[in-house]
C-alpha cells in the first residue's frame, strides 16, 4: 500500500478541445504540477495565452430594426471607398432574401436592388473602389456598385461566381457552363473582360471537377477544384504571357470560396469532407492525416458535420483575436447552428495542432470581417432572422440569452489505474470578473457526476478551507478553494460551468490535494 502523502497538483491547460484523443489522459504529475494535454469539453470558450479557457464573448445587433422578418442574411461585406475625397466612405452590403441592402456605416439598411435568385451564396470583392458583387446563382449575372451607380459590370464579363484582385488584374471563375475556366480581365480594369491582357486558363477540364475558390496570396494565384476528386493548382507570372500553372496537390482542397481564410501567415481552409487545413501545412506533409489541422477532432467533423451543406459553410478570421470561425450546419440539418473556434496562436508557440472550441449558442448562416465604430475590426454574422450580429462582444450574451460554458477535463489516473486515491480539497484559479457564481463538477470513475457551486469574487468560500483568501478581493487572480470531495477513485474528471446571464469566466488552473488511499482491483 502507498504511503498516505497528501500532494498538492496544479492542473494547467496544455491543450483544447480534442475527441479523438480518448476519455482519459495515464499521464503521471510533473513535481507538483500536470499540464492537461487536451480537454474532453470545451464548448463556448476562447483561450488565454497560457491555454487557460474563458467563456466565449457575446453578440449584439446590429441593425435595431429587422430587414426582413425572418428571412436569411446570406452575405455580408465591409465596403470602403476612398473616391477624390479625403474621407473614406464606409456601407455595409448584406443579401436578405431576393435583395440587397447597404447601410452607412450606421446598422440602418436601404435596399439597392431586387429580384435576385433566392437562397445563392454571394461574394464580393473591391477593384478600384468598385465593388464587384457576385454569386453562385445559375441565372444572376455579376454586379457592380462604386456608392453612387448599382447596374450589372459593365464590359462583357462572364457569369462568374466569385472574383478576387491579383496581380494588378480581376480573376474569376465559377462559371457554371464552363466550370473548369479562370478568367482574367484586363490590367487595371475589372470591366474588361476582352481587350488585349485579357484572357482566360483552363485548369484540367474533364477531371469532373469546378473551381470553388480563389485566394491570391505570395504573389501567386490559388486556385482550389472540387467538390469529388479535389485538387489545389497555382498561377503564377505578373502577365499574360508569364502565366503558368502547376498542380500544388490533388486530393485536398476547399468546399467553397466563403471557406477559404488568412489564418496568421498562412491560408486555411475546409474541405467538403469536413477536414481542415493550410497552404503551408499541405506544402510539408500533404494529405498526410496528421497534419489536419482539425486532426484531434476528426471523427466528431465526419460524424457531426452535414457534408451535403458544404456549399453553405462559412469562415472568417478575427485577426485581433487570432482565432478563426467556421460555422456550418449539423448532420441531419440545414442551418448553420455551429461554430468551430480554430485559435491558431499557439502553432506559433509550437503546438503540433491548434485550439478547438465549440460553439452553439448562435446560428450563423454568414460570416464577414469589417470595422465597427471607433475603427474596432471584428467579425459580423449574418442570422437566420434578418440580422446582423456584431461579435466579440464583451457581455457574454447572444439575444439576451446566456452563453452556456463548459470545460471538461479527461479522466486522471494521476500515473496508475490500480491505485485508488482520494482529493481532499480543490481549487479553480481564475480571473475574478464578477461575483457570480459557478459550478464546479468532479466525476469518480463511472459514479455520477456530484457538483458543487463555487464565487468568483474574492469574499467567503465554500466550506471551511479559507487560506486567507479574502486578502485577495479585487486582485487579478485567485484561488477558490472547495473542499472534501466524497469517495475513493482510480480515475477522476472534473468539469467547470457557468451559465449565467451575462457572466464572464476565465479560468487558469485547477488544484487538487491528492492522497494515495491503496490498491485495489474490485470493480
Amino acid at each position: 500500500m502507498p504511503q498516505q502523502h497528501t500532494q498538492w497538483i496544479t492542473h494547467t491547460f496544455g491543450g483544447g478541445w480534442a475527441t479523438d484523443f480518448g476519455p482519459t489522459y495515464y499521464g503521471s504529475p510533473d513535481g507538483a504540477s500536470l499540464r492537461l494535454p487536451w480537454l474532453n469539453d470545451a464548448a463556448n470558450v476562447v483561450y488565454e495565452f497560457d491555454g487557460g479557457p474563458r467563456k466565449a464573448p457575446g453578440t449584439n445587433r446590429l441593425n435595431a430594426a429587422v430587414i426582413e422578418t425572418s428571412k436569411t442574411v446570406t452575405g455580408i461585406y465591409d465596403y470602403w471607398r476612398l473616391g477624390t475625397g479625403a474621407t473614406p466612405a464606409q456601407r455595409r452590403v448584406v443579401h436578405v432574401n431576393d435583395k440587397i441592402y447597404h447601410d452607412g456605416g450606421s446598422g440602418v439598411f436601404s435596399s439597392l436592388t431586387t429580384g435576385l435568385e433566392v437562397g445563392v451564396v454571394p461574394h464580393y470583392s473591391t477593384f478600384n473602389d468598385l465593388l464587384i458583387i457576385a454569386s453562385n446563382s445559375t441565372v444572376d449575372v455579376p454586379k457592380s456598385w462604386d456608392q453612387s451607380t448599382f447596374q450589372n459590370l459593365a464590359g462583357s464579363p462572364p457569369r462568374f461566381s466569385f472574383s478576387v484582385k491579383h496581380q494588378g488584374k480581376q480573376w474569376a471563375a465559377g462559371n457554371w457552363a464552363v466550370p473548369y475556366r479562370l478568367y482574367y480581365s484586363v490590367t487595371g480594369n475589372p470591366e474588361d473582360w476582352t481587350s488585349t491582357g485579357s484572357g482566360s486558363i483552363d485548369i484540367d477540364p474533364g477531371d469532373g471537377d469546378r473551381i470553388v475558390g480563389l485566394f491570391s496570396w505570395r504573389d501567386e494565384l490559388w486556385v482550389f477544384k472540387g467538390p469529388h476528386k479535389l485538387s489545389i493548382h497555382r498561377i503564377a507570372g505578373a502577365t499574360p504571357s508569364s502565366f503558368s500553372r502547376k498542380t500544388f496537390i490533388e486530393g485536398i482542397s476547399a468546399a467553397n470560396q466563403s471557406c477559404i481564410f488568412p489564418m496568421g501567415d498562412d491560408v486555411g481552409f475546409v474541405s467538403p469532407r469536413g477536414t481542415v487545413h493550410t497552404l503551408k501545412t499541405t506544402s510539408n506533409y500533404g494529405d498526410y492525416v496528421q497534419s489536419y489541422l482539425n486532426y484531434p477532432i476528426l471523427s466528431w467533423c465526419r460524424d457531426n458535420m452535414n457534408q451535403s451543406r458544404y456549399q453553405y459553410w462559412q469562415a472568417s478570421t478575427d485577426f485581433l483575436r487570432g482565432y478563426s470561425l467556421i460555422s456550418f450546419a449539423l448532420s441531419g440539418t440545414t442551418n448553420n447552428t455551429r461554430c468551430l473556434m480554430l485559435d491558431w496562436r499557439f502553432l506559433a508557440q509550437g503546438d503540433p495542432y491548434p485550439r478547438w472550441s465549440l460553439w452553439d449558442f448562435g446560428s450563423f448562416a454568414t460570416l464577414g470581417y469589417g470595422l465597427d465604430t471607433s475603427n474596432r475590426s471584428r467579425i459580423f454574422a449574418g442570422g437566420y432572422d434578418g440580422y446582423v450580429y456584431r461579435l466579440d462582444q464583451s457581455d457574454r450574451t447572444h439575444n439576451s440569452t446566456s452563453i452556456n460554458c463548459n470545460v471538461t477535463t479527461p479522466f486522471l489516473t494521476y500515473g496508475s489505474e490500480l491505485a485508488t486515491k482520494t482529493i481532499s480539497v480543490v481549487s479553480v484559479g481564475l480571473a475574478p470578473k464578477n461575483t457570480n457564481s459557478a459550478t464546479f463538477g468532479y466525476t469518480r470513475d463511472s459514479n455520477t457526476e456530484q457538483t458543487t457551486t463555487f464565487t468568483q469574487n474574492a469574499g467567503a468560500i465554500l466550506g471551511t478551507f479559507l487560506l486567507g483568501t479574502d486578502t485577495l478581493g479585487g486582485s487579478r487572480f485567485t484561488q477558490r478553494f472547495i473542499d472534501e470531495l466524497d469517495g475513493d477513485f482510480r480515475s477522476i474528471q472534473y468539469r467547470l460551468n457557468d451559465n449565467t446571464l451575462a457572466s464572464d469566466i476565465e479560468i487558469h488552473n485547477i488544484g487538487a490535494a491528492l492522497t494515495p488511499t491503496g490498491y485495489s482491483t474490485e470493480n
